[in-house]
């Protein structure tokens, strides 16, 4: 059945549409979901559609169950209305709680750059740099996103949009130099790892590097704050167009866009307000008493502060592996991503001997289809449970498969919230409870064309990592693999390369023998490579202030210990604050520590680093670090105001502010 039939129902037929826009093909009665190439992007993009154009809502999971097209049309005719889906549009600029994550991230670590997404294209042919300008700008135009700007007032950030301008587009010139390819790589890295100033803007840049006159090398970096992958799609099509009609060429309009970047934060608020005690008390219930420190073995000793740098390693399954893999997904009604995750769930048991660890997952939140279309960042970190013991592998795939789908039935509970209800340990060292990140999100590479111009992409490495280890599912050449970014300072190249050898292997293993019992599969792997850690490298390499002895003192507060615990009690709406209380466990979080930083640092007049107040996280060690040995009166003066301006205001506590 290569085209829709005239006897189609009126859902078939949109079902038959919609499926066909997204896979590539048109279905007949018995297609299979996944054989014709559907994902989890896919299920969420098809089940969006029907919602906007049927009004009926379907679990994407029957996707994986039931999944022949004629099957999954009987259950979207026989599904329930969905929910209104309350989406207003002409929204002013307004941050999502993903957005003030990455923003608080950004204060944290200023100089660093593990939140860039940087591509790079080689474009031959006749390169008009002045119409690449044009298109870009009408790029900018049509997704206002990318000319927010992200200042703060008081420790609250929130968004301005800029007016539309020309794209800055600087060509560099590398004609005459005596390595340009060299020079390239160089320049494309130190691009990759530019470090964006959210509050001035623009969060991204664009760069052409001449290598000849027929020859160039487009180079573009956005920050993570207003783009994803998804968005990586849509930049090159919108590009595209923009291009061929800057040079005059005839091009299609395109129609405007149902909603924009604002318009989904103030959805989301909205479905957040609705749902979000009832999905962070499931969070709660389903993490209880899981692990919230995943250590893999190491060849340093953890710095005392976190640090961003990263690396990047590759495997792909050889040609059995990749076999084993997809028939295990296919029979199990799952996809490749679930396979990989329940394999390297079964690798760190057996490199920690632990059942389970707490890893995270990216999850993307375009529920609905007008989302579809706009550049932005529309994702979200979760933390995934992975249980590893006692079962055939089988019955592992299972469990991450069920886990993946249920991790995303539960987005009314930002990361941020789940950790402060679970009562995670804050510290300078490492993350709070993810510190290994599993992306499942497995898009198909998009493509750049650009009108006279022949187009290739050009490696750009990934500019760091903000967790230990960053693990992507990817398929490259028809078959599956992973890329990882690892950080430098805390894993040797080696290791991590033993570490995907050993994964490939194991997984190739286990896919070939899914009923045996996992822990008696390839017991050899993985080597003590992997294995064992170097001599000394699983402790702190610094004692971490956080965790240091008090600072003895009298009952009296000292004025610098006056001056934070007032401010303390102002932001978090508290009648009192003991100097050795702990910021996170009264009732602080990311959102309100960004508030006391701001206060504290006007106060003083000092440049203090949100890190000084994760490092010293009591009245008592904070004052302490602030005062030193010396007597500082600036803070003894300030101190006095404080206490002055409190005195004047009412005596009732404010509210509390919501947080993501």
């Amino acid at each position: 059945m290569a085209d829709a039939s005239a006897d189609d129902d009126p859902v078939t037929a949109a079902v038959r549409r919609i499926w066909t826009r997204l896979l590539g093909a048109a279905p007949a009665a018995d297609s299979d979901f996944l054989a014709a190439g559907g994902n989890s992007i896919a299920a969420m993009r098809l089940v969006a559609a029907l919602r906007a154009e049927l009004g009926r809502q379907v679990d994407a999971r029957v996707l994986f169950a039931d999944r022949t097209f004629a099957a999954f049309v009987d259950r979207v005719r026989a599904a329930d209305p969905a929910d209104a889906d309350e989406l207003t549009t002409g929204n002013p600029p307004t941050l999502s709680p993903p957005q003030r994550r990455l923003w608080f991230m950004d204060q944290l670590a200023p100089s660093s750059a593990p939140y860039n997404i940087a591509v790079a294209h080689r474009l031959r042919g006749p390169l008009d740099v002045t119409a690449l300008g044009a298109a870009l700008r009408a790029v900018a135009e049509r997704h206002d996103v990318l000319r927010w700007r992200i200042p703060q007032n008081g420790g609250v950030p929130y968004a301005v949009r800029e007016e539309p301008t020309d794209v800055a587009v600087p060509v560099v010139d590398l004609t005459g130099t005596a390595d340009p390819d060299g020079d390239l790589a160089g320049m494309l890295a130190a691009g990759a790892g530019h470090a964006f100033d959210l509050a001035t803007g623009p969060p991204w840049q664009v760069t052409v590097y001449r290598l000849a006159a027929q020859e160039h090398v487009l180079a573009v970096t956005v920050h993570h704050a207003v783009f994803d992958g998804w968005s990586e799609a849509l930049l090159y099509d919108e590009l595209a167009l923009a291009y061929a009609r800057a040079l005059g060429r005839s091009v299609p309009g395109r129609p405007p866009l149902p909603a924009t970047y604002a318009d989904y934060a103030v959805w989301r608020a909205d479905r957040d307000r609705r749902r979000g005690d009832t999905d962070l008390a499931w969070w709660t219930a389903h993490l209880a008493g899981a692990p919230t420190v995943l250590d893999l073995p190491r060849d340093r000793p953890r710095p005392a502060v976190q640090t961003y740098a990263g690396v990047e390693a590759a495997v792909r399954l050889d040609e059995t592996a990749d076999r084993a893999v997809r028939d295990l997904a296919a029979r199990r009604g799952t996809t490749v991503a679930a396979v990989l995750l329940a394999a390297f769930g079964e690798l760190l048991r057996r490199v920690t001997g632990s059942d389970e660890h707490v890893l995270g997952a990216i999850v993307a939140d375009r529920r609905l289809a007008a989302f579809d279309e706009v550049i932005g960042f529309f994702i979200d970190t979760v933390p995934v449970r992975v249980r590893s013991g006692g079962a055939s592998f089988a019955e592992q795939v299972d469990r991450a498969a069920a886990e993946l789908h249920e991790v995303t039935a539960h987005p009314g509970a930002p990361l941020e919230r789940v950790v402060e209800a679970l009562g995670v340990g804050r510290g300078t060292s490492r993350a709070p409870l993810v510190q290994v990140l599993f992306n499942v999100l497995n898009f198909v590479t998009p493509r750049l064309t650009l009108t006279g111009l022949a187009v290739e992409p050009v490696p750009v490495p990934k500019p760091g990592s903000p967790f230990d280890l960053t693990v992507y599912v990817v398929e490259r050449d028809g078959r599956a693999g992973v890329e990882v970014v690892h950080n430098p300072d805390l894993f040797e190249a080696e290791r991590i390369e033993a570490l995907l050898a050993d994964l490939a292997a194991l997984v190739g293993a286990l896919a070939a023998d899914p009923d045996a019992p996992a822990a008696e599969v390839a017991p050899e792997l993985p080597r003590p490579a992997v294995r064992v850690a170097a001599l000394g490298a699983m402790s702190v390499a610094t004692a971490d202030p956080a965790r240091a002895p008090l600072p003895a003192g009298s009952d009296a507060l000292t004025a610098t210990e006056e001056l934070i615990a007032g401010i303390w009690r102002d932001v978090l709406g508290r009648d009192a604050v003991g100097v050795s209380d702990n910021f996170f466990d009264i009732g602080g979080h990311s959102m309100a520590l960004a508030a006391v930083h701001a206060r504290l640092t006007e106060a003083t007049g000092r440049s203090i680093t949100m890190l000084d107040l994760f490092r010293h996280p009591t009245v008592r060690a904070l004052a302490a670090s602030l005062d030193g040995a010396a007597d500082r009166p600036e803070l003894a003066r300030a101190a006095m105001r404080a206490a002055a301006r409190r005195g004047r205001a009412r005596r009732t506590p404010p509210p509390r502010r919501p947080h993501p």
